[in-house]
């Protein structure tokens, strides 16, 4: 079997690793494409400390090889694995794929069959990789209680932040987008979102236009794409408002805390959203996303350490990377 493992800091090396043997509750996948996040170059830098070696990648699709015969998944089924699944052994329970476990830039993998999640025909590999958006923003809108006809405010312009928008609108609520790239906001506007304003001085005159003076009865700030100060949130909620904070597993976000205080609000914190993968599917099968709008780009696996090394030389930089769905190509 081959593996991608990350010796040290910046040392990427494709290495033959043994065999996987297929035990009583688990499947055998073939590893068909993977996603390039910012979190695995933030493993990649060493910004986020792994014990090496290591094998970083968080989202991964595959086909089951082998699957034993009361296995209620099936041998040749395509499936989306799991990036977070239970542990019992870790601190809070969890495992998070390519940060406090190996990950999936490799050729096989052997995954519980709870955790992986076969893909009807009507979702793309490309569509896939959008589940754990989607899965977030569903979470956001259960978490924060979200009804019919409600103003959230959505910080952050990036593509969790346009899914976001639009399942909200989904859902019968009312989304305004903010965010200070032009780019980003366009694009929301061509995905459908039509509330979008720059994060800027009109910010709070344009949410009280839109909300009839009241302001917005919650607020959610993504961390993807975005280094807006997240404590400018509360001054444009409600008294009891919801606020949210989604961001990566192992990412620090300070947050002034006094408005919110004042205000009584309620403060989330997501991180993961693994309830929601099989709601996600559905949603994506029953085209509740557009996702025409996203810029995709597709590289082979031997680009890996390339792609690497000039991400991570981006984020040391203070540069967010680029707007789009990087998915990387295993061979079948």
């Amino acid at each position: 079997m081959k593996v991608w493992q990350l010796a040290y800091p910046h040392n990427l090396q494709h290495v033959i690793s043994s065999d996987l043997k297929l035990s009583s509750d688990k499947v055998k996948v073939k590893i068909t494409k993977a996603l390039l996040t910012e979190s695995d170059v933030a493993v990649y830098s060493g910004a986020i400390k792994v014990k090496a070696p290591f094998i970083p990648g968080r989202f991964a699709i595959g086909q089951v090889t082998e699957a034993n015969e009361d296995s209620f998944i099936k041998k040749g089924e395509r499936v989306y694995l799991a990036g977070v699944t239970e542990d019992d052994l870790s601190p809070n329970g969890l495992k998070v794929a390519g940060e406090t476990a190996d990950g999936f830039y490799r050729d096989f993998y052997l995954a519980g069959v709870d955790d992986v999640y076969p893909l009807p025909s009507s979702v793309s590999d490309e569509a896939a990789f959008l589940i754990d958006a989607i899965a977030l923003a569903e979470r956001v809108v259960d978490e924060m209680q979200v009804s019919v006809g409600q103003h959230v405010l959505v910080l952050g312009g990036g593509i969790y932040a346009n899914v976001l928008c639009q399942i909200l609108i989904y859902h019968r609520a009312v989304p305004i987008l903010a965010d200070n790239n032009a780019e980003r906001l366009a694009r929301a506007k061509k995905s459908g979102i039509y509330y979008t304003f720059p994060n800027d001085e009109t910010l709070k005159t344009n949410v009280l236009n839109v909300t009839g003076g009241k302001f917005a009865d919650g607020a959610v700030y993504l961390t993807y794409a975005n280094r807006s100060e997240p404590s400018v949130l509360f001054p444009l909620v409600k008294r009891d408002a919801f606020v949210a904070f989604c961001a990566p597993t192992c990412k620090s976000l300070p947050v002034n805390l006094e408005y919110a205080l004042k205000n009584n609000v309620t403060i989330k914190g997501i991180t993961e959203s693994r309830e929601f993968v099989s709601t996600a599917i559905n949603l994506l099968a029953n085209k509740a996303v557009n996702y025409s709008e996203f810029p995709y780009c597709s590289y082979k696996e031997e680009q890996l350490p390339e792609l690497m090394e000039k991400y991570a030389a981006q984020l040391d930089s203070g540069a967010n990377l680029p707007e789009q769905v990087d998915v990387i190509k295993f061979i079948f």
